[in-house]
């Protein structure tokens, strides 16, 4: 017992000086694979703190990833899926609306600063979860089309890793496709097992495990 309380005590510990290391470098690190930085803040909605620190290095000429339209392209949900498409990466049907929508749908909100989704799986509440969504008709919404009996799941990318390894495949897709090292993913899944990109979000460095923060030290260097 106290073997495993002292392991434990050390990974805790190891852990803390992994996140201060991080925090001292504003979270950019050098990417030497890809003679680049790396933006590994986690949350890059649209004038966070992270947007600004990758805009500086932008204009000081330094290559950076996640870059500022990089960022847009991966959290504005119809220029992520439209992305996607065009890369290749199955996504549910999808349209854009004002209101108007049909269950079973995923409903994403396309004003930046309303970032909570909605699944809607059955009819009667259209029009009050409309203007809510939309902010009183004010905003489009993003609707995601959820094949019948599919199951929507969520799971951690970490730089075109992940620890479930039947996420790896689509994992490096994100990574390769809009650059965003840490997100939380949200997938469709069919009956027969197809996967549909639907979603990626926040995923702070401070939330990473031991083992995703092990991963991503392998590839990265880390400046002062």
């Amino acid at each position: 017992m106290n073997r495993r309380k002292e392991l434990t005590e050390e990974g805790r510990l190891k852990k803390k000086k992994m996140l201060e290391l991080a925090h001292r470098n504003d979270y950019v690190a050098r990417y030497p694979s890809g003679d680049f930085y790396i933006n590994l803040a986690g949350d890059y909605d649209y004038l966070e703190r992270a947007y600004y620190i990758s805009q500086d290095y932008e204009n000081s000429g330094r290559e950076i990833h996640p870059k500022c339209r990089e960022m847009l392209d991966a959290y504005v949900p119809p220029l992520f899926l439209e992305k996607a498409t065009m890369a290749g990466i199955e996504v549910p049907g999808y349209y854009i609306s004002n209101g108007y929508f049909e269950p079973p749908v995923i409903i994403d909100p396309i004003n930046p600063f309303m970032i909570k989704s909605r699944i809607v799986n059955k009819s009667g509440r259209e029009k009050s979860i409309s203007k809510s969504m939309t902010r009183n008709f004010t905003y489009a919404i993003c609707c995601q089309e959820i094949p019948p009996q599919a199951a929507i799941v969520k799971f951690r990318s970490v730089m075109g890793w992940s620890v479930a390894e039947k996420y790896r495949d689509i994992s490096k897709l994100i990574w390769d496709t809009f650059r965003i090292p840490l997100a939380t993913v949200r997938v469709i899944i069919r009956t027969d097992g197809t996967i549909l990109l639907s979603d990626i979000s926040q995923l702070p460095y401070q939330k990473l495990g031991m083992n995703e923060l092990r991963y991503l030290d392998r590839y990265i260097q880390w400046q002062k």
